[in-house]
C-alpha cells in the first residue's frame, strides 16, 4: 500500500512529462539555473562574509550596510533603465559572462592581498546576485508557457530551494580542504554553469532576435492619459490596507537589518576563518532543509486553516520572542535561532502571505503597490536601518540591539492587525465588482475570503451566485455539503442544478434525504437531474422508483432514467434501460431525438457513441447541437469526421468548434491536418485551430501553407496571426521560406498578367486576376508581420494599399529601412512600382497558353471568368452563373464588392419561376429575401395602388435580405417571371464565412450613411441629440446605483451604442470584458481631424466637445458615443474630439468590434441590421 501511495506521484509526473515533454524540458532547464544561481549566492556570501569578519573589526561592520543599501538601490534604478533597450537574451549572457568574471578577478586582489577587496566584495557579491537573480525572473517569465506557468513555477522555484541546501551542506565539505579564499572560484564556476543552461533553453526557441525582439511603440499616448482607475483617487485610497502593509514591510526590514548585524558580531566573536565559513555553511543548508519542510507541510495548511490574518501574525510573533530572548542571553544559539527564522518562516509562511494580501488588489493597482512596497518602503527602510547602525553601534552594546527590534516589532504587529478591517473592505469589493481573474486565484483560499464567497453564494443574483458556487467547488477545503440544501431552495432555478449537480458528483452523505422535493417538482429539467443525482448512490432500495420514470410522459424524465440506469447501475440497469432507449432512438418527433442525442454525453461512455453518428447529420439544428455537445464529452476520434462537415452549418458551428477544440491536442491536430490538404475546401478549420491556440496549432497552420488554395491560406493566415500574437513563436526560417515562395509567385503572377494583356472582352477576367495580385501582396504582409513588428507590417500595407501619394512613400521608405538583402530589395519592387497591364493584344498562341497557366492555378472563380472568356457567344447566352453575377452587380447595396464576391453569392441564388399574376412578396409582411429579375414585368402596389413597375435586370428587397423588416409595398408579377432569390439565411452564412465580403459591405453603409448625414441640416441633428439627453440622465442616475460595478457601468454605457442596439445581455458582457476605460484630462485631445479611426469610445463620465477647429459642432455627455463609423469605415476622422472636463471614457478598438462580431452569427446580423436602419432612416430625414 506505502509503495503504491509513493509510485503514483511519480507515475503521474511522467505521464504529464510524457504529455507536454517540450514544457517539462524547459522547466527542468529552468531548475539547474535557478539551482546554480542560488547555489553561487551561498557560496559567495558566505566567502564574502566571512574573509571580512575575519579581517575587520565588528565596529566596521556596522558601516557596512549603508553602502551595501544605496548600491543596491542604484544597481536597480540603473538596471530599470537599461534592461528595455537590450534583449533579454543577450542580457542574460552579459550578466553571467560579467559576473563570473569580475569574480574570478576579484580572486586574483584577494590572492595579491589588497585589503580594500574585502569591503568591495562584501558589498559586490550583493550585487551580482541581485543582478543574477532579477534576469532570472525576467527570462524564466519570458519563455514559459503564460497558461502552464501556474502549474510549473512551483518546480522552478523548487530549484533555489534545493540549490541553497546542497550549497549550503556543500559548503562544510569545502572549506576545510580549500580554504575560503577558493570558494570564489567555486562561486564563479557556478555562474559559468548557469550559461550551459541558458544556451540550451535558447536553442529551444526558434528564433531568439525574434522572440525576445524590443517592441517600438508606434502610437504615443499623453502623459496626462492614464487608466480609468487611476482617476478617482489616489493608490492609498485604492488600497486602504496598503499602509498598514507599509509600516509592516519597513520595520521588518529594519528590524531584520539589526538581526543580521547581531547575528554576523556574535558570530565573529564566536569563530574565524575556515571555522565560520564551515558554520555558515551549515547554517544556510539546515535553514534550507527547515525552509523547505515548512514550505510543503505547513506553510499551505496553515494558512488554509487560521487565515491569512493569523498567519501574518506568526513571523513577527516568533521574532519578537526570538529578539527578547536574545536581550537576555546574547548567546551564538539563540541569535542563530532568531536569524534562521528569516528564512524558514520568512522566505515560507510570510511571503505566502504577502503574496496573498496583494490578491484583492485590482491588477491595475497591484503593479504600483507592489513596486511602492519593493522599491521605496523595502529599499528605503535599509538605508534608515544602515544609518541607526553606524549611530547606535557607538552607543549601545550588542544585545541592547533588542529593545529597538522590540519596538519595531510591536509597531509591525500592530500594523498587521489594522490590516484585517480593510483587506476584509477589500475582498468584498473585488467579489462585488466581479473583478477576480480566474487565471490569477490562488492555490487556496483563506477563511475570510470563502466567507464572502460563501455569503456571495446565497444571493439573489444568478451572476453572482453561480460565479461563486464556480470558486467554492473548486476549494477541496470548503464544505459546499453545508450549504447545499439552502442552495436546493435557491429561487433561481440554474442555482438549483448546479447544487443537483453537486450532489450527483460528489454523493455527499445524507443527500438523498435531501432531494424529495426536487423529485415531484413540476419543472421537468429539475426532476431530471434530481433522478440523477438520486441514482449516483447507487443504492438499491432507489432502483424501482427510478425504473418507474422510464414511462413518464416527458422524454426528458425517461432520458433521465436511461442514463441513470446505464451509468450507475451496470448491466442490471442496462437491462430495464435498453428496452426504452431503442424505443425513443426509433421514435421520428423532434423532441425525443434531442433527448436521445444528449443522453449520450450523460453517460460518458466511449463505447457509446455510434448513434450519435446519424444525430450530427439530423435534419433539426436542434439536435445537432445536442449531439456535438455529446461528442465534445465523449472526445471520441471516430467520430471528427462526422463534426467537421458541420463547421460549413452557421446554426451549429460554434457547437462544432467546441467539439473538436476539446480533443485532446495530439489527438485532433493530426486529424485536423489531413482535411486541411485534403481537395475538399473547408474555410472553418483553421479557426478551430485557433481556439486551440498552442504551439502545434500554430504550427500545423503554416507547415503545410503551400500546399493550400488561395483561400484557405488567407484564413490559416488571419488564425494563425492572432495565435502568434500570444505566446507562440513562429519558426523563422520556415516563415522566410513562406515569403520567397510567395514572393516568387507573385513575379510569376505579374509576368502572366502582363503577358495576357488588357482589352475590353478580358474585363471581367482582368479585374480577378488583379484582385488576386492584391491578395497575394496582402499575404506577403501577413508573413512578414511574423518576422518584424506586425503593428508597424499592418501600418505599411494599410498605407500602401488606401493611402495618399505621401503616405505610400513612407510606406517604401518603411520597408527601405526595416528589411535587408533580397527581401528588402523584392518587397521594394513590389510596392514601389504601379502596375500597369499591356494593351498590346498578344498572339492568339501566347494567349492560349497564358489563359491555360491561370486556370492551372485552381481558382474557382479565375476558372469561371475563363470559361466564359473562351465560350462561344451562344454559350454565353446560356451561362447561367455569369448571368446572376451581373445582376448582382445592379445591387446598389453591393456596390463596392469585387467579382469574386459576386461569385460566391451568385452560388446561393436560388432560381423562381412564377406565372402571371402571382403576388410575389405582399405589403405589411416581414420580408427576408432580395428578388433579381431576369424576365418579365412586375407591378409596385402601395395600398392597393399601382406606383411603379420593374422590369428584366431590376431588382427589390434588397434591405429585407438584411433588416427583415416589414415590406412597404406589395409586388405582384404582370406576366410570367423569372426571378433569383437571396434569402436573409443564405446571405448571412455567406458573409458569415467570408468575412471580407461583411467588411466591405459595413463600410459601404457606413459611407452612405456619412453621406446623408452631411447633408442632414443642423438643426435636425440638434433635435436628435436633444432627444436623447434624458436617456443619458437615466443612465447618471443608474451609475450612481453602484459605482463599483464595473462590468455594469460597461454595459450601461455599450447598450446606449446603436451599432449594438440588438445585441443581447449576454453579449453585452461578453463585449463589456473586451473593452478598456481610460481617463482624458480637461483640455486633453482624445481623437484629432484627419487621424485613422480605429477606436470608439463611450463616455462614462466627463463631456467632450465635438469641434473643427475653432468651431463647436457638438457637446456629448455621459451615455452617449463617437467614433463609431469610423471603426467600420477607416475613414480618417472628420472632426476633433476634446475632453472639456475630468473624462472617463470606454474604448472599443476596431479588432475587438470586429472579433466580437463574426464571433457569433446573430451579433453580425445585429450589427448589419443597425447600419441598414440608421441608413434608412437618416435618408428620410433629406
Amino acid at each position: 500500500m506505502f509503495r503504491n501511495s509513493m509510485l503514483k506521484p511519480v507515475a503521474q509526473l511522467a505521464r504529464q512529462f510524457e504529455t507536454d515533454r517540450a514544457e517539462y524540458t524547459k522547466i527542468f532547464y529552468l531548475f539547474g539555473y535557478l539551482f546554480f544561481i542560488v547555489s553561487a549566492s551561498t557560496l559567495s556570501r558566505t566567502a564574502a562574509d566571512t574573509l571580512f569578519l575575519s579581517r575587520y573589526d565588528a565596529s566596521v561592520l556596522s558601516y557596512m550596510y549603508l553602502p551595501q543599501a544605496a548600491t543596491l538601490l542604484l544597481t536597480g534604478f540603473i538596471y530599470q533603465r537599461l534592461c528595455g533597450r537590450f534583449r533579454t537574451d543577450q542580457l542574460v549572457v552579459s550578466v553571467i559572462l560579467f559576473s563570473s568574471v569580475l569574480a574570478l578577478l576579484s580572486r586574483i586582489f584577494v590572492g595579491i592581498g589588497f585589503n580594500w577587496i574585502f569591503p568591495v566584495i562584501y558589498i559586490g557579491y550583493d550585487v551580482l546576485n541581485f543582478l543574477m537573480i532579477v534576469c532570472f525572473w525576467q527570462f524564466a517569465t519570458s519563455i514559459m508557457d503564460g497558461r502552464k506557468a501556474k502549474r510549473m513555477i512551483g518546480l522552478v522555484g523548487s530549484g533555489g530551494l534545493v540549490g541553497g541546501i546542497v550549497s549550503g551542506f556543500s559548503l562544510k565539505l569545502l572549506v576545510q580542504p580549500l580554504g575560503t579564499e577558493n570558494l570564489i572560484f567555486i562561486y564563479a564556476g557556478a555562474q559559468l554553469l548557469c550559461l550551459l543552461f541558458v544556451i540550451k533553453l535558447l536553442r529551444g526557441i526558434p528564433s531568439p532576435a525574434e522572440f525576445f525582439a524590443i517592441k517600438s511603440i508606434l502610437k504615443k499616448t499623453s502623459k496626462a492619459r492614464k487608466k480609468a482607475t487611476e482617476v478617482k483617487q489616489g493608490l492609498f485610497q485604492s488600497v486602504p490596507h496598503l499602509k498598514y502593509v507599509a509600516i509592516m514591510a519597513g520595520t521588518l526590514t529594519i528590524s531584520l537589518t539589526l538581526i543580521d548585524y547581531q547575528f554576523k558580531v556574535i558570530l565573529r566573536g564566536t569563530l574565524q576563518n575556515e571555522e565560520l565559513a564551515s558554520f555558515m555553511g551549515s547554517f544556510y543548508g539546515f535553514a534550507g532543509l527547515l525552509a523547505l519542510f515548512v514550505q510543503l507541510f505547513i506553510s499551505g495548511k496553515m494558512i488554509t486553516r487560521f487565515g491569512v490574518m493569523i498567519a501574518i501574525l506568526v513571523f513577527p510573533i516568533v521574532l519578537f520572542t526570538g529578539s527578547f530572548a536574545l536581550l537576555i542571553m546574547p548567546v551564538l544559539a539563540i541569535a542563530t535561532a532568531v536569524k534562521a527564522s528569516d528564512k524558514v518562516l520568512g522566505d515560507t509562511i510570510n511571503s505566502s502571505v504577502n503574496q496573498l494580501i496583494m490578491f484583492p488588489v485590482p491588477p491595475e493597482w497591484r503593479g504600483r503597490a507592489k513596486g511602492f512596497l519593493d522599491g521605496i518602503v523595502r529599499n528605503g527602510a535599509k538605508g534608515i536601518a544602515a544609518i541607526s547602525l553606524i549611530v547606535l553601534s557607538q552607543w549601545f552594546a550588542i544585545e541592547q540591539f533588542s529593545y529597538f527590534i522590540l519596538a519595531l516589532i510591536g509597531c509591525c504587529i500592530f500594523a498587521a492587525i489594522k490590516i484585517k478591517k480593510n483587506y476584509l473592505s477589500m475582498l468584498l469589493s473585488t467579489l462585488q465588482s466581479k473583478g477576480i481573474d480566474m487565471q490569477e486565484e490562488p492555490d487556496f483560499v483563506d477563511p475570510a475570503s470563502i466567507q464572502i464567497l460563501a455569503a456571495a453564494l446565497h444571493s439573489q443574483d444568478k451572476q453572482e451566485s453561480l460565479y461563486a458556487f464556480k470558486i467554492l467547488r473548486g476549494i477541496p477545503e470548503f464544505d459546499m455539503n453545508v450549504h447545499i440544501e439552502p442552495l436546493l431552495k435557491h429561487p433561481v432555478q440554474e442555482v438549483q442544478i448546479e447544487a443537483l449537480k453537486f450532489i450527483q458528483f460528489a454523493t455527499p452523505a445524507g443527500g438523498v434525504l435531501k432531494l424529495e422535493a426536487h423529485l415531484t417538482t413540476e419543472a421537468a429539467i429539475i426532476r431530471s437531474h434530481a433522478i440523477l443525482a438520486l441514482a449516483a448512490y447507487a443504492q438499491d432500495e432507489h432502483l424501482d422508483r427510478i425504473i418507474s420514470y422510464l414511462h413518464e410522459e416527458d422524454v426528458n424524465l425517461r432520458a433521465a432514467a436511461i442514463v441513470a440506469l446505464i451509468k450507475y447501475y451496470g448491466i442490471e440497469g442496462m437491462f430495464h434501460a435498453v428496452g426504452v432507449l431503442k424505443e425513443l432512438l426509433e421514435n421520428g418527433h423532434e423532441e425525443e431525438r434531442i433527448a436521445m442525442a444528449g443522453l449520450f454525453g450523460q453517460i460518458g461512455i466511449a463505447s457509446f457513441y455510434k448513434p450519435l453518428i446519424p444525430m450530427l447529420g439530423d435534419s433539426s439544428s436542434l439536435v445537432r447541437i445536442r449531439a456535438l455537445k455529446s461528442a465534445a464529452l465523449l472526445r471520441v476520434p471516430e467520430l471528427v469526421a462526422y463534426i467537421i462537415p458541420l463547421l460549413s452549418d452557421s446554426k451549429v458551428r460554434e457547437q462544432a468548434t467546441n467539439a473538436l477544440k476539446g480533443y485532446d491536442e495530439a489527438v485532433i491536430i493530426p486529424l485536423l491536418e489531413s482535411y486541411m490538404v485534403a481537395k475538399e475546401l473547408n474555410l472553418q478549420l483553421p479557426r478551430v485551430l485557433e481556439e486551440i491556440g498552442t504551439q502545434a496549432a500554430l504550427d500545423c497552420l503554416l507547415q503545410h501553407y503551400l500546399l493550400f488554395p488561395s483561400e484557405l491560406r488567407e484564413k490559416a493566415l488571419e488564425s494563425a496571426t492572432r495565435i502568434h500574437a500570444g505566446s507562440n513563436q513562429v519558426d523563422k526560417k520556415h516563415a522566410e521560406h513562406l515569403i520567397h515562395q510567395e514572393i516568387s509567385y507573385y513575379f510569376e503572377w505579374v509576368e502572366q498578367s502582363k503577358a495576357l494583356g488588357h482589352s475590353d472582352h478580358m474585363t471581367e477576367l482582368s479585374e480577378a486576376i488583379e484582385q488576386m495580385r492584391l491578395r497575394h501582396v496582402k499575404r506577403i504582409f501577413q508573413l512578414l508581420a511574423f518576422l518584424y513588428d506586425s503593428k508597424a507590417i499592418h501600418a505599411v500595407h494599410a498605407n500602401w494599399k488606401d493611402g495618399d501619394a505621401r503616405q505610400q512613400a513612407n510606406a517604401v521608405e518603411v520597408i527601405d529601412q526595416l528589411l535587408k538583402g533580397k527581401l528588402r530589395a523584392d518587397m521594394t519592387k513590389i510596392i514601389s512600382s504601379t502596375y500597369v497591364p499591356s494593351y498590346e493584344a498578344p498572339s492568339a498562341l501566347r494567349e492560349e497558353k497564358t489563359l491555360r497557366w491561370f486556370y492551372d492555378q485552381g481558382d474557382p472563380w479565375l476558372n469561371v471568368s475563363i470559361d466564359y472568356l473562351t465560350a462561344s457567344e451562344e454559350s454565353r447566352e446560356q451561362h447561367t452563373l455569369m448571368k446572376q453575377i451581373h445582376l448582382l452587380k445592379r445591387v446598389a447595396l453591393f456596390a463596392g464588392l469585387t467579382g469574386r464576391d459576386f461569385f460566391n453569392i451568385a452560388k446561393r441564388l436560388q432560381a423562381v419561376s412564377l406565372r402571371k399574376g402571382t403576388e410575389i412578396v405582399r405589403e405589411g409582411e416581414n420580408g427576408d429575401s432580395l428578388y433579381l429579375i431576369e424576365q418579365g414585368n412586375t407591378g409596385i402596389y402601395v395600398n392597393g395602388v399601382k406606383v411603379n413597375e420593374l422590369g428584366a435586370y431590376d431588382y427589390f428587397g434588397e434591405m429585407s435580405v438584411i433588416t427583415q423588416r416589414v415590406r412597404s409595398a406589395t409586388v405582384i408579377a404582370e406576366e410570367d417571371v423569372v426571378l433569383y432569390e437571396l434569402t436573409s439565411s443564405a446571405f448571412y452564412e455567406i458573409i458569415f464565412d467570408r468575412t471580407e465580403i461583411a467588411m466591405e459591405l459595413m463600410k459601404l453603409l457606413s459611407l452612405r450613411l456619412r453621406s446623408t448625414n452631411a447633408k442632414v441640416s443642423s438643426s435636425l441633428l440638434e433635435v436628435v441629440q436633444e432627444a436623447a439627453a434624458p436617456e443619458g440622465d437615466a443612465l447618471i442616475s443608474l451609475a450612481e446605483e453602484d459605482r463599483n460595478e464595473t462590468i455594469i457601468r460597461r454595459i450601461l454605457v455599450l447598450q446606449k451604442i446603436s451599432l449594438f442596439a440588438h445585441c443581447s445581455q449576454d453579449d453585452f458582457i461578453l463585449l463589456a470584458q473586451m473593452v478598456e476605460e481610460s481617463v482624458y484630462e480637461a483640455g486633453e485631445k482624445v481623437c484629432a481631424i484627419g487621424e485613422d479611426g480605429d477606436t470608439m469610445y463611450g463616455i462614462i463620465e466627463g463631456t467632450i466637445q465635438v469641434h473643427k477647429g475653432s468651431e463647436q459642432l457638438a457637446a456629448l455627455g455621459i451615455g452617449q458615443c463617437f467614433g463609431e463609423m469610423a471603426i467600420i469605415d477607416g475613414q480618417p476622422r472628420s472632426a476633433d474630439c476634446t475632453a472639456s472636463s475630468r473624462s472617463l471614457l470606454l474604448e472599443l478598438t476596431r479588432e475587438q468590434v470586429f472579433a466580437f462580431c463574426f464571433q457569433k452569427l446573430h451579433v453580425l446580423k445585429s450589427l448589419m441590421r443597425v447600419l441598414v436602419e440608421r441608413t434608412q432612416d437618416t435618408e428620410r430625414l433629406v
